[in-house]
């Protein structure tokens, strides 16, 4: 071969390869990008899950222990100007919280900081001497909470520590005396992403927030970061450099310019041998809303290293088949004698790659095929080849949609290629993939077409195979942190497969326990579970191909262990029944909540876990109230808490819960703070009254805290009732109307109802002051009231609006309503005996309140109708 078909046939190589490695990097890159995705979201969620639980740890320790009168006392004398007062408060409050605060460090609390309502520090419990600083233009969620009487969290810098911090208002009614701060340190979140992804993690935040909020004596707790000049590391966070995170960011040359972006973003890279992703999670302070920090994550993904492995050897393969095509092309084209030798090799390789090749005769309408064409259909070399034969061929679901595109390439000129089923003789189906290509000549006019037939059946199957192999790996990935494994079904769980995490959680290498060639799996199960456990799992594989239990195992070092087991039964590819299932490590959950029910115990505070219809959990001040032993004995009478609140309009009670509520707690949980009040009587029939707390505990079920504030409250509603009550007539006067209007607005309108004005007043009432005197008047008017009090329901709401003239606000449906209830009243007042007097009348004026008027004008409206009244006789309503 000549210079010239040397670099001819090169650049036919060439250019092939390189579209062909183009298109496999394109999915290569298309399959990185989707991991990377979930990998940002995976990451993003675990953050999000690991601080909602210090929140719930928080709030259980803020109405525990801070939301209560001690703590509100001395927070009120903290606002004292006189120094020593200050002071002694904040000895006193130091001395109360100081065993809380150091029990509180087992959930990871780290600090916790009182502010007053100036937003001066008033005291750190972690540096106790350092006080009196003013945080307005430092700490922007200290600013909020003392502006605003509302709890807010997210991470915020400070003067000492940075931190992930929940802030509360200190409220006593309608006194704020200040805030204070319950946060855990962002080592504690970077340590618990560590362990739940599994990953290297490190912390960095920007160095000019650091150097402009912290006390220049604790800049000694803060570091260069290798990362990025512009940002530095927590020495309690980064004590070890991660060098693996280093080495893997070293790799990638825009990262300066990312970070710039304050996105979540994240990439690949390799380091011996292993495919890596590190993410970058931005830490936002919401309320300058600006990123301050990154989480920094970097795991091994071993669906990445599936992917660039088997995109390596598909460039392989492409490159080698390419190759292959390269040099039979120029060994077809050698001479005639070579081209006989490479028809024949072009035959067998038809054979072996399963492509058949044939030409169609636009002039004379003859097909001609090569063998492998009637390899492929099944047809006998001896039957003569046509259109029509073809199309037999076809599977019937595809025959339409071929005639088309063949047709349609005719018409628009251009190369076609299909993919279709074919039946062949043998009624066996299998999928080919047809190319054709259409010569015309000078006029336009077909001339001739050629084409392959590539049978894929096998690729296909291969394809289908490789998806299931690639789920299965999926699946392992996901779950790396738990036991997988396949097993025998028999009494030692004969291990047929088990995966790494078998050693991680039993300090046993996984080879031993396959086909128990040094142990069996059910032989570290604690010897008193081990019967039940076997058991359960027989009568649940008689029943149903699912189980799921718990139970404990023995480790290595001798160490007992809960697990939680879920399992099915399979048939595998052989027809053999097999278990596969998963094995979780759930010793920290069991440990977590048997701390969580403790501290519940202990607080003296009625505290239940409940799904809103039945109580699942309560604590010892619940059995102490209510005279119960235990739970149990209390479900008998009961099935829910909601059952003992007291019917009285001034508390919640189940009366309140509106139709489209759930049930008792989603009802609660939309109401105010200060509405969350309910009454129950205890074992003694004495009434309480308790402020409702609800902090979620899972998607289903609620951790309700009752904190009794009777001796606050009721003599609240003593004073209140006192304060709104006519001292002469005991009906409601103006102050009980300006308080309460729009809460019976409101009341109403939830009721899907309206709100109806009668306004009246007493015909000739001077002349019973003037004929029997002020005495028989007074008399006149209370003697009235309890009259009316006894004909109207217990909803509506009498007011002395002044003098003789009162009003009655009740709900209604329509005036015709307010109507029939005033004339009904009109009657029972003209037809009354009254002691001191012959008799006694009044005028009505009434109307219906719409929501785009306000409550003076209707009132209005209904003084203007009763001077109408009176001026056509009295004794009458008008409308």
């Amino acid at each position: 071969m000549n210079k010239k078909n040397i670099i001819k046939y090169l650049l036919i190589f060439i250019s092939l390869s390189t579209v062909a490695l183009f298109i496999s990097d394109t999915q290569y890159k298309s399959h990185e990008k989707e991991i990377l995705e979930q990998e940002k979201e995976f990451l993003s969620v675990t953050y999000n899950t690991i601080t909602k639980s210090y929140k719930t740890h928080s709030e259980i320790y803020f109405t525990a222990k801070i939301n209560t009168p001690l703590v509100q006392d001395l927070m009120k004398k903290a606002n004292s100007l006189n120094a020593a007062e200050k002071k002694s408060a904040r000895d006193e409050l130091y001395a109360t919280l100081i065993d809380s605060y150091n029990s509180m460090k087992l959930f990871k609390i780290k600090q916790l900081h009182f502010h007053l309502p100036n937003n001066e520090s008033f005291l750190r419990f972690h540096r106790p001497e350092k006080f009196g600083d003013n945080l307005s233009d430092i700490r922007d969620t200290v600013t909020y909470v003392n502006r605003h009487k509302e709890p807010v969290s997210g991470f915020e810098e400070g003067k000492i520590y940075n931190g992930y911090r929940f802030i509360y208002p200190i409220i006593e009614g309608k006194n704020h005396y200040g805030s204070v701060e319950i946060s855990v340190s962002m080592y504690e979140i970077i340590e618990h992403m560590r362990r739940e992804a599994n990953a290297n993690v490190d912390f960095i935040i920007k160095k000019d927030i650091v150097q402009d909020k912290v006390f220049k004596d604790e800049l000694k707790n803060y570091t260069p970061s290798s990362i990025s000049s512009d940002y530095l590391c927590e020495n309690s966070i980064s004590h070890d450099k991660n060098t693996l995170i280093e080495t893997l960011i070293g790799k990638y040359k825009d990262l300066n310019t990312k970070l710039s972006r304050d996105l979540t973003f994240n990439f690949s890279s390799c380091h011996d041998d292993r495919l890596y992703i590190t993410t970058f999670i931005p830490i936002y302070n919401k309320y300058s809303k600006q990123n301050v920090a990154y989480i920094v994550v970097s795991r091994p993904n071993i669906s990445l290293e599936y992917h660039h492995k088997k995109s390596i050897v598909v460039d392989f393969v492409i490159i080698l088949l390419l190759a292959l095509l390269t040099y039979t092309y120029y060994k077809i084209r050698k001479s005639n004698k070579e081209l006989k030798r490479k028809n024949d090799t072009f035959e067998e390789m038809q054979h072996i790659a399963k492509i058949g090749s044939w030409e169609f005769d636009a002039k004379t309408s003859k097909i001609t095929w090569s063998n492998e064409v009637y390899n492929i259909f099944n047809i006998p070399q001896s039957v003569e080849p046509t259109y029509e034969i073809f199309l037999s061929c076809i599977h019937p679901d595809d025959r339409e949609k071929v005639d088309e595109t063949f047709a349609k390439s005719i018409k628009e000129k251009s190369t076609y290629q299909i993919q279709h089923k074919i039946i062949k003789s043998d009624t066996s189906i299998a999928y080919v993939n047809e190319t054709g290509y259409h010569i015309y000549d000078e006029k336009g006019e077909l001339v001739h077409t050629i084409g392959t037939v590539h049978d894929i059946t096998n690729i296909i199957q291969y394809e289908e195979k490789i998806s299931r192999i690639k789920n299965e790996l999926e699946s392992i990935v996901e779950n790396i942190p738990d036991i997988l494994f396949r097993s025998k079904i028999d009494d030692d769980m004969t291990m047929l497969f088990v995966n790494s995490a078998i050693g991680k959680i039993t300090g046993y290498k996984p080879d031993g326990f396959i086909q128990n060639s040094v142990r069996s799996y059910r032989s570290i199960i604690l010897h008193e579970d081990k019967e039940s456990v076997l058991l359960e799992i027989q009568k649940a594989l008689k029943e149903s191909n699912i189980y799921t239990l718990e139970y404990r195992i023995i480790n290595s070092i001798g160490d007992t262990l809960w697990v939680r087991e879920s399992a099915k039964k399979i048939v595998d590819d052989d027809g053999n029944e097999i278990i596969e299932g998963l094995i979780t490590n759930i010793t920290d959950q069991r440990n977590a909540m048997n701390k969580l029910r403790k501290f519940i115990d202990i607080q003296d505070n009625i505290v239940v876990l409940t799904d809103g219809e039945k109580i699942l959990f309560a604590n010892k001040k619940f059995f102490d109230f209510f005279g119960y032993e235990n739970l149990e004995e209390f479900l008998k009478e009961h099935n829910c808490i909601c059952e003992r609140f007291l019917k009285n309009d001034t508390f919640f009670h189940l009366g309140k819960v509106l139709p489209k509520e759930e049930n008792w707690v989603r009802s609660l949980i939309n109401l105010q703070g200060r509405e969350r009040v309910v009454s129950m009587i205890n074992k003694d029939n004495q009434a309480h009254a308790f402020a409702v707390s609800i902090n979620n505990y899972d998607p289903q079920s609620y951790i309700v805290n009752f904190s009794d504030i009777s001796d606050t409250m009721f003599e609240k509603l003593r004073l209140k009732e006192k304060a709104i009550r006519d001292q002469l007539t005991n009906a409601y006067n103006r102050t009980y109307f300006e308080s309460s209007i729009q809460s019976i607005l409101s009341n109403n309108e939830k009721r899907n109802g309206k709100t109806g004005i009668i306004i009246f007043d007493i015909d000739y009432f001077k002349s019973v002051n003037d004929n029997y005197g002020h005495g028989v008047g007074d008399l006149v008017l209370k003697t009235l009231v309890e009259v009316i009090n006894n004909f109207i329901r217990k909803d509506d709401k009498l007011i002395r609006w002044g003098g003789e003239e009162f009003i009655i606000l009740l709900y209604a449906k329509s005036l015709e309503d307010v109507k029939i209830q005033a004339e009904h009243l009109r009657v029972v007042i003209q037809n009354h005996k009254f002691d001191q007097i012959p008799s006694l009348t009044c005028s009505f004026g009434i109307t219906l309140h719409e929501s785009e008027t306000s409550i003076e004008e209707s009132i209005k409206k209904a003084d203007e109708k009763l001077y109408i009244a009176k001026k056509n006789g009295r004794n009458r309503v008008e409308y």
